[in-house]
């Protein structure tokens, strides 16, 4: 983002030619085919959606969907290209429910192909953890700075995030999740709504694009189509209004694992397929897409490019 872009960001009445050159600009850019925004590093959900500047992208869905480990491929895989391209710049996470060496784990877990469960029980074999080790070892590098403070607040988000503007750019922000936000409120619904506001506020303000967890009311778990929808947002009216994008994970295996009617479309979905469904696309169309998941690994992937075995396994 340019210094005049950034100034705009944080401006507020402006004359129409200056909203023109930057359209203009951004016309130019896409008719040589640069492509607005970052990749998710799925081409599958790149069809319809990108992380853009001053856009904020939900991503919701019950415990268990995969919330956590999606956003945190996204942002690694943000991370990977920034360092990659010899940008100077980093990407922001607020984990308000795990720790950071967690979240590590999980990274690298993904990468190096250890079930990190096993290794956390004593279960590993020796190479396990030595691939566990390397891949670690790998994730130094990436240009990511993790805060896995309790009820971190936005106005705090936002503080440190300029600071840190100061001296290493940021270039995206993940929240997980937005329910534990420290913003206080005189009621729940005022509170979680003030902080999906303060959290599009801070995308406008550094000029960055935001992801924010959320959680979905139980109330889906009674249907058989347990795939949410805007409705089952907590508070929805205000979340959905202000995010850009709103994307739900549903994992019929969850489900089916535990004995739960589920709609599938077809009878494989039980095992190692996500479904993803784009709700509200303020650029683009909404839609229903398939993924690969992987549970035991925790890890997203392509459905086209991987083949699942009758466990559902890749």
């Amino acid at each position: 983002m340019t210094d005049t872009q950034h100034d705009i960001y944080n401006s507020e009445l402006q004359a129409m030619p200056i909203w023109c050159s930057i359209a203009e600009d951004k016309l130019a850019q896409w008719q040589a085919g640069k492509a607005e925004g970052f990749s998710t590093g799925f081409p599958t959900l790149d069809k319809y959606f990108r992380l853009v500047d001053g856009e904020m992208v939900t991503i919701a869905g019950r415990p268990s969907m995969g919330k956590t480990i999606l956003g945190m491929q996204i942002m690694e895989l943000i991370a990977r290209g920034l360092k990659n391209t010899g940008d100077p710049g980093c990407v922001a996470i607020y984990s308000a429910e795990m720790t950071g060496w967690s979240l590590v784990h999980r990274m690298a877990g993904a990468l190096a192909g250890v079930e990190v469960h096993k290794l956390r029980m004593g279960q590993g074999m020796p190479k396990d953890f030595a691939k566990l080790s390397a891949a670690v070892q790998g994730l130094r590098t990436l240009p990511i700075q993790i805060d896995d403070g309790s009820a971190p607040t936005t106005q705090r988000m936002l503080d440190q995030m300029m600071i840190l503007n100061e001296n290493i750019p940021v270039r995206a922000m993940l929240f997980d999740f937005l329910e534990l936000g420290g913003d206080r409120a005189s009621s729940e619904e005022q509170r979680i709504s003030s902080i999906a506001v303060a959290l599009k506020d801070i995308a406008k303000a550094i000029g960055i694009p935001v992801i924010a967890l959320s959680q979905i009311n139980r109330s889906v778990e009674n249907r058989a189509n347990k795939m949410p929808t805007l409705a089952d947002l907590r508070y929805s009216g205000q979340i959905e209004q202000i995010s850009d994008v709103v994307c739900f994970i549903m994992r019929p295996e969850y489900y089916v694992e535990r004995g739960m009617a589920v709609d599938l479309a077809n009878a494989q979905d039980g095992k190692g397929i996500a479904y993803i469904s784009i709700a509200k696309n303020r650029h683009g169309p909404p839609a229903n897409v398939r993924m690969h998941f992987n549970a035991k690994l925790g890890i997203f992937g392509e459905l086209e490019r991987v083949h699942l075995n009758e466990e559902g396994v890749a």
